[in-house]
């Protein structure tokens, strides 16, 4: 069975991990729990370690090797970025330490990896990241639910629309918008972003097979600057001045809740997905010194300090918590 230790499924809301309502300043900025472990370094620490995997986790994996290694001069640590797609082969095979994941972990991923080691791979949640839907900065949609959300994208409609839209005026666009083409944007069928949102979003629907696809979300997110009809999904990190957010909400009748407000700190936001780290944790032995004190670093405040410089969501102290113990870790000591 595998050892899962994350604190929801993949779902659309994170209540679990939302911080209270008082949890936000003035500014609408997600405050840091102020429970969450604080890092004390050892007195020396050396070797190499070797992360790999998601390209969206590795953003944030990168500021954490950054504050880390000057705490550790004599560590080093790198990042091969190839995508969630072996993030967890990688890890069963040796080649990394790590694996970046973002998306859920399959179950012959589960099984191979238990069959050769004898222990199935532990998936740890460090960060959570908002998944925007974006479109060209001077459409003027003003919300979507997410019924409309699978709609758009989706050739099944699964969560109850009647049809599936492919012009703007059938989402409530008027004038010269409506009769325009949805033209969609995405990524490749085993990219984290877009295995969220076909399990999470259309229910496991199958995609547009005219969407165009992408290698990066860099690529398009300029793609839809460039037509006012594109619309596409990518985590709100990849936010520039020529594309626009839309707001979104669960359901038809409800606040629509920008992805940047004041709501989405408090857990409002409908579409959150996680963030994991893949882990060889074989329960008869200790990792190796640079390995713990990585793990014990992220899962700290100062390691989720990072998460928010790097544009993604913290988690707060009771997760980080019973995350290392699971791999035993925790900082009672």
């Amino acid at each position: 069975m595998l050892k899962y230790v994350n604190f929801i499924a993949l779902v659309l809301c994170v209540g679990s991990f939302s911080q209270p309502a008082d949890g936000a300043d003035s500014a609408g900025q997600m405050l840091l729990d102020p429970n969450l472990p604080i890092y004390r370094p050892v007195e020396r620490v050396s070797g190499e370690l070797k992360l790999g995997g998601s390209n969206t986790l590795s953003h944030v994996a990168a500021v954490w090797i950054a504050s880390f290694e000057r705490f550790y001069p004599d560590a080093k640590i790198t990042i091969e970025v190839n995508g969630s797609r072996a993030a967890v082969s990688d890890v069963q095979a040796g080649k990394t330490d790590i694996g970046l994941l973002s998306r859920r972990v399959r179950e012959d991923e589960v099984n191979s990896f238990h069959q050769s080691l004898g222990f199935p791979p532990t998936v740890l949640t460090p960060c959570l990241e908002r998944t925007a839907i974006y479109v060209h900065k001077d459409n003027p949609l003003r919300g979507l639910t997410l019924a409309q959300v699978d709609a758009i994208f989706s050739t099944d409609c699964k969560r109850g629309a009647e049809k599936t839209c492919r012009k703007w005026g059938q989402l409530g666009l008027k004038g010269r918008w409506a009769s325009r083409p949805v033209v969609t944007h995405g990524r490749t069928k085993e990219t984290g972003s877009q295995v969220f949102i076909q399990e999470a979003v259309l229910l496991g629907g199958e995609m547009r097979d005219d969407m165009q696809t992408h290698t990066s979300n860099v690529d398009m997110i300029h793609a839809i600057s460039k037509n006012p009809g594109a619309i596409g999904f990518a985590g709100l990190a990849y936010a520039t001045p020529e594309v626009r957010a839309v707001p979104l909400a669960l359901a038809e009748g409800e606040t629509f809740v920008a992805i940047d407000s004041p709501e989405a700190d408090r857990g409002a936001y409908p579409m959150v997905r996680r963030l994991q780290l893949v882990v060889k944790h074989n329960p008869k032995r200790k990792m190796g010194v640079l390995e713990q004190e990585f793990i014990k670093y992220v899962f700290s405040t100062q390691g989720q300090e990072d998460v928010v410089k790097a544009g993604f969501q913290a988690i707060p102290a009771r997760p980080a918590r019973v995350a290392l113990d699971a791999v035993g870790l925790g900082l009672s000591r």
